[in-house]
């Protein structure tokens, strides 16, 4: 379960974590520069509580907020100091996590329409080099690292990262124990009318059987939106049955790995337990949703552009513009 926005005096009260320990889920807790201090007690009183804790750690907002080719230096930065001090009050966590996404400027942007650039900026080589150090320190101190990753990267056939490179996320580079890549139906809001519920459900089933083909055990997938995140205008969940259905489709296409976003949501939309149950207890899916052409063509321009793209990267094909999208 990550938790974006609770606040630490509600996120390690017993009617909080009670219930992920009850379910025996992972609480996957956010720490920024201005939260830093908090982690110590998060770790402590999660333990304390007979929860797995994974700090999720992201920088400010202006320098991206989460991990990408824009951010490396800062990020890794920030996650080394934080892993020194944690050690040094012996409150290290089980795992951490690596939220591989573009820098926050961009994104909005994007769900906004209104995208100032194409692709991240930053030299993608230096950041992978960067990441695989910094995740190499917090495994040798046995903290396991696993990466939250968004959907494109599924398109990116193997040694053709096309979608990595313009989203500056570098996911294949990286030694990861898991990925989780970020199904969340819900988003679908911001298409605006092109998709609707049924074709979320078509994309999570696609998505997730794509990850378990990409990544068989090492493969996770996270779904939502109960509450809004970082954008603060995420389109969420109706209701949790909508969860149910995500959760149904993701277990027929062979994926027991699952996260839900977020926790903050699930709070104000209490009760808590009724969301964990839908996570941990719903059934696979009878059978798999219909796949429009809508959804059959989206899906095909998305590879169509991995792979011309990743071929261009490849040298095979015309260039590509680092700051922008292939060149015919």
């Amino acid at each position: 379960m990550f938790s974006e926005h609770v606040e630490v005096e509600r996120l390690v009260r017993a009617e909080v974590l009670a219930p992920l320990a009850e379910r025996g889920v992972q609480l996957v807790a956010a720490v920024r520069p201005d939260t830093a201090k908090n982690a110590v007690r998060i770790v402590g009183q999660a333990r304390a509580a007979g929860v797995e804790v994974a700090l999720w750690p992201m920088i400010d907002d202006a320098h991206g907020r989460w991990a990408s080719a824009a951010s490396a230096e800062r990020w890794c930065a920030f996650v080394e100091a934080l892993l020194d001090d944690l050690a040094s009050a012996d409150a290290l966590p089980d795992e951490l996590c690596i939220d591989l996404e573009p820098p926050i400027a961009l994104v909005r942007g994007w769900s906004a329409v209104r995208p100032r650039r194409a692709a991240v900026t930053g030299d993608r080589r230096a950041a992978a080099h960067a990441f695989t150090r910094t995740l190499a320190r917090a495994r040798a101190r046995g903290v396991q690292t696993w990466a939250a990753a968004v959907p494109l990267v599924l398109a990116d056939a193997a040694g053709l990262g096309f979608w990595q490179h313009v989203l500056g996320t570098p996911v294949d580079d990286l030694p990861l124990a898991n990925v989780c890549v970020m199904l969340y139906s819900s988003l679908v809001g911001y298409a605006r009318g092109l998709l609707r519920r049924d074709h979320a459900e078509a994309l999570v089933w696609l998505g997730a059987r794509a990850c378990r083909r990409r990544w068989d055990g090492r493969a996770a997938v996270g779904l939502g939106a109960v509450g809004v995140g970082a954008l603060g205008d995420e389109p969420i969940y109706a209701d949790v049955d909508e969860l149910l259905v995500d959760v149904g489709l993701a277990r027929a296409a062979g994926i027991e790995d699952l996260a839900l976003f977020d926790l903050g949501g699930a709070l104000a939309r209490a009760p808590l337990e009724r969301w964990l149950d839908a996570l941990c207890h719903g059934p696979p899916a009878d059978d798999p949703p219909r796949l429009s052409k809508r959804v059959r063509a989206l899906a095909g321009i998305t590879a169509g552009l991995a792979k011309v793209g990743g071929l261009a990267l490849a040298g095979r094909i015309a260039p590509v513009d680092d700051d922008g999208p292939v060149r015919p």
